[in-house]
This record gives structure tokens, C-alpha cells and sequence, in this order.
């Protein structure tokens, strides 16, 4: 997947990202007013951490968040599920969109690259 978001970025080069692997949460929402308690201690967890981060190289703001999921551990019911949905909350919270993509899917070049398309035209109104 890392080689493949670095290949869509590279076709996008005039929007100045780049993409970090493995991204700690602690690291990204340094100031977690906007989460429950709950939500503070999964996000302040050395462990807890996005699979892919891309951000603006210039103003260093987060862009967009991808989760790789093995489709045989994310089933609802399990902890990890649970986990995903407190971490889909967190995302929402601070307006960082975040795509999570099954370990048997398709597409996801795709869309991934039609973000970008939408991202630049956002950029454009400003």
C-alpha cells in the first residue's frame, strides 16, 4: 500500500504531500480536548497509531488517513472493532477524513486518487 500511495502522490506532485507510515496518535492530536476520557487514553497510547498519514508538506496539516485492515480481525463485536470505532470517532472529531480499506478489497487506488481530485478542487475555491 505504501508504494502504491507514494506512486498517486508523485501524480500529484503540484499538491505538496507526503505520507508517513505508522503514524502514533499521540503525536497527531497533541491536544485531545475534544475526546471523552475513553477516548484520551486510547489516543495518549504509545500503540495507538494510524497506518498512513498523508499530509501537506508545506503547512504540515494532515490530509487524509488510511487504515489497512485484515478483514478477518476488524468483524463487529471484537475489541479491535471497537477500537476502529473509537478511532473513526477521534478522526471525525478534529475533521481528518479517514478511509479504511479491508485487506481483501479493491479499489482502493482509486479512491484514493479521487480524494485528491476533490482535495484539489477544494483548494482551488479557497
Amino acid at each position: 500500500m505504501y508504494g502504491e500511495i507514494v506512486d498517486i502522490l508523485e501524480r500529484h506532485s503540484t499538491l505538496s504531500l507526503n505520507v508517513i507510515c505508522h503514524q502514533p496518535l499521540n503525536m497527531l492530536f497533541r491536544n485531545p480536548k475534544l475526546l471523552s476520557d475513553k477516548e484520551k487514553q486510547y489516543a495518549m497510547s504509545k500503540a495507538a497509531h494510524i497506518d498512513f498519514l498523508l499530509y501537506n508538506q508545506v503547512s504540515k496539516k494532515p490530509v487524509l488517513a488510511i487504515e489497512v485492515d485484515g478483514f478477518r480481525y476488524h468483524v463487529p463485536g471484537t475489541d479491535q472493532h471497537k477500537r476502529d470505532e473509537m478511532k473513526d470517532h477521534i478522526f471525525k472529531c478534529y475533521k481528518i477524513p479517514l478511509f479504511r480499506f479491508p485487506t481483501n478489497g479493491s479499489e482502493e487506488c482509486k479512491k484514493i486518487e479521487q480524494f485528491l481530485v476533490e482535495y484539489t478542487r477544494g483548494r482551488q475555491t479557497q
